[in-house]
């Protein structure tokens, strides 16, 4: 069987390998490439066509990763497309440096699933009437501004939409503009949903990434904080995206790939069906 496999490199097309294995799209595999060795994704359907036999090199090995879902596929083909970037580069912002995480050990989670003592927020009358609307549409794609002035409790009232996903089986994802913001953020956090939540950002060791990425894979951690680069990590269930400080310029990068990470986070949202909420005290001038 011939099968169209993604490479994560200057490519912007699958390359085209032989496997006795019964492959499905998004599936993770390892392939020869010239010299070396590299993890690809089944990327495409195959192709049925009769076609002309030329020698063509083997898959090496099936990974034991959950395959990426096809949502996630058809986003990031877009993502190439719309910031002219070639499809393997947006699929190498998905790995982790050109790696997968196969199956870990349960023990790696559990600083996750703690549940810890939660204080009792109450809402005010204002953040009820926000919550309730932040609730119409929350089973498919829409798009909700929340905005008030820093110390109004915005966070409060997207912690609870959050909480509703969670309690449902869904992952959330919250983007915030800075590392330096995710401290204090995490504490806020911690208080109001009793566990801790996975911190992402390019300060985090090389290991603690590799656990978020797998427990994110197989859905055992529940929320991401972090930054631009989160969007691109393999949610097993997404179910709502939380944008905060959404007019902040830190969102764009300017280097290596560039792309604005907040118009993103919405197409992502789009691709995958699911609300997205934009945080700010003075949203962008593209949001009004």
């Amino acid at each position: 069987m011939k099968v169209p496999i993604l490479l994560p490199n200057i490519f912007n097309y699958p390359f085209t390998y032989q496997s006795d294995l019964n492959l499905k799209v998004g599936e993770y595999v390892i392939v020869p490439f010239g010299k070396t060795k590299m993890i690809g994704v089944v990327w495409n359907h195959f192709e049925t066509k009769n076609q002309k036999n030329f020698h063509i090199k083997k898959v090496v090995k099936k990974l034991e990763v959950k395959p990426l879902n096809e949502n996630t596929i058809k986003f990031l083909n877009w993502f190439s497309q719309y910031n002219l970037i070639p499809k393997g580069m947006s699929l190498k912002l998905h790995l982790l440096s050109n790696e997968t995480v196969e199956e870990m050990s349960d023990k790696e989670f559990e600083s996750y699933k703690l549940i810890k003592k939660t204080n009792d927020f109450k809402l005010s009358e204002e953040q009820e009437k926000s919550l309730n609307e932040l609730k119409i549409k929350n089973k498919e794609f829409r798009v909700h501004v929340l905005q008030g002035t820093t110390g109004s409790g915005k966070t409060i009232v997207y912690f609870n939409s959050i909480k509703n996903k969670i309690d449902k089986g869904y992952q959330g994802l919250i983007l915030l503009p800075e590392i330096g913001l995710t401290s204090e953020f995490e504490k806020k956090f911690i208080d109001f949903f009793g566990f801790t939540p996975a911190i992402w950002h390019s300060g985090i060791t090389k290991k603690k990434k590799k656990i978020i990425w797998a427990g994110l894979n197989n859905g055992k951690i529940k929320v991401v904080i972090g930054a631009r680069s989160a969007l691109f990590l393999p949610f097993n269930k997404l179910g709502i995206i939380i944008v905060d400080e959404e007019h902040d310029q830190s969102y764009k990068q300017d280097e290596g790939v560039i792309y604005n990470a907040r118009d993103m986070a919405i197409s992502r949202a789009s691709f995958e069906n699911i609300p997205i909420d934009l945080v700010s005290a003075v949203p962008s001038i593209e949001t009004y």
